[in-house]
């Protein structure tokens, strides 16, 4: 599961069609759970998300709580994905979600994803984040 560079550029190709970004995280992906994010790919300006889906592969363990969130800022800006609201990171699924559907995406914009845990930290854990999108190429 390797992290994406900051130096690889939003995904858009020529041709009208659907685009997806899709990334799978780990309880133990590089920096994912600690108090700072992971960035997991980049939407192009203009983009249109039509689609979010959250695929918990392999529930989240941790002791309390467990919250996957998916989102815009590093700093753990849940505008894609609240994991509180949206879907349990602790059980196996899939879950669509309708919170990022139609979020502008003024420019090139950096999508970041977060674990957050409490009580006795997690062993185990996986997940596949899917986000599709139309590109602003209509010109």
């Amino acid at each position: 599961m390797g992290l994406i560079s900051p130096s690889i550029p939003a995904r858009l190709l020529p041709t009208q069609q659907t685009h997806y970004l899709r990334k799978s995280v780990a309880f133990n992906t590089p920096g994912v759970g600690a108090s700072d994010t992971v960035k997991i790919g980049r939407l192009p300006a203009g983009a249109f998300i039509s689609g979010v889906w959250a695929r918990i592969e392999t529930p989240f363990n941790a002791g309390t709580t467990n919250v996957l969130t998916v989102g815009t800022s590093a700093g753990g800006d849940a505008d894609i994905i609240n994991g509180a609201a949206d879907l349990n990171a602790g059980s196996a699924g899939t879950t669509s979600v309708t919170r990022g559907l139609g979020l502008p995406i003024a420019n090139d914009t950096d999508i970041f994803v977060k674990f957050t845990q409490t009580g006795t930290p997690a062993t185990a854990g996986a997940a596949t984040i899917v986000i599709s999108y139309a590109a602003n190429n209509d010109g």
